[in-house]
């Protein structure tokens, strides 16, 4: 276990980027400094902080996606690299890569402010914002409407998992590998495996051989996790009645269907939890 002068020295870090990288290790292992659950360190580097552990998600969320996304930026860790323009970059992805592809060599540059960074969102947004639209969809190819779902769903459940679970301080990874298999977002409570979630965009046919496959794919999976949340497109060709009544059949137990609306952004009300089975889940 680590001493508590450590702990104090790491938890009043002035560089986000290093409290942040150190904030996700940190609720992986609470063990390490001494504290049984995440929720009980976080709320340590808090008050050391003077500060409120909600407010510590930031620097957490900024250093997971350059981790996931510009690792050598997250290793440099530039003192002159601001965490809301990151936060901003991560949001600006979801809607663009290009755009923010173009624009992250200046953002890591130090180049962009936080209220430019907000303005090129916004403009980006604004001018997306028709791709949810039934027609702005159909023009869309089968690989980009799927991107698109799967870019804006990972968004969604990133910033809203303590809501959609009713439970505080978790923690989405994305890109974890379950032996045997890989999965698209993985919840943590602290360094326990709460969930994972499996994302999948919209298809011409799903047909119950389609749907066996999944079912089985999410069966590995559930080898290493207690839950699987399988989000799928709203009116879609996807039924979760059917799917249901297969997972039934082949007694698989675990697996929770949702799903989300075509469009760029989601809020709360947006999703859709199949209930015949989980009426409590929301």
């Amino acid at each position: 276990m680590q001493d508590s002068n450590e702990f104090r020295e790491r938890a009043l870090a002035e560089n986000w980027m290093a409290l942040g990288e150190w904030l996700n290790s940190l609720v992986q292992e609470p063990s390490s400094y001494g504290f049984k659950f995440a929720e009980e360190a976080l709320q340590a580097v808090a008050d050391a902080r003077g500060t409120k552990a909600s407010s510590l998600r930031n620097q957490m969320r900024a250093t997971d996606w350059l981790q996931s996304n510009h690792p050598e930026i997250l290793d440099k860790k530039p003192q002159w690299l601001g965490m809301m323009q990151v936060l901003l970059l991560s949001r600006l992805e979801q809607y663009s890569s290009e755009k923010a592809k173009e624009i992250s060599p200046k953002v890591f540059a130090g180049e962009v402010s936080q209220s430019e960074m907000a303005r090129i969102l916004e403009k980006v947004r604004t001018s997306r914002s028709v791709m949810g639209r039934p027609q702005a969809q159909a023009r869309l190819t089968a690989k980009q409407r799927g991107q698109s779902f799967e870019n804006a769903a990972k968004a969604f459940f990133k910033e809203n998992v303590d809501d959609i679970f009713n439970h505080q301080n978790l923690i989405v990874q994305e890109g974890k590998t379950l032996e045997p298999l890989g999965t698209d977002l993985v919840v943590y409570d602290g360094s326990e495996l709460l969930c994972a979630i499996e994302i999948r965009g919209p298809r011409s046919r799903v047909d119950p051989s389609y749907i066996i496959d999944q079912l089985a794919r999410a069966a590995l999976v559930l080898r290493n996790v207690p839950e699987v949340l399988y989000v799928v497109p709203q009116d879609s060709e996807y039924n979760l009645q059917e799917m249901d009544n297969i997972r039934e059949k082949l007694e698989i137990d675990g697996i929770k269907f949702a799903a989300l609306p075509e469009k760029e952004w989601f809020t709360l009300a947006d999703l859709e939890i199949f209930e015949e089975r989980y009426p409590e889940f929301r």
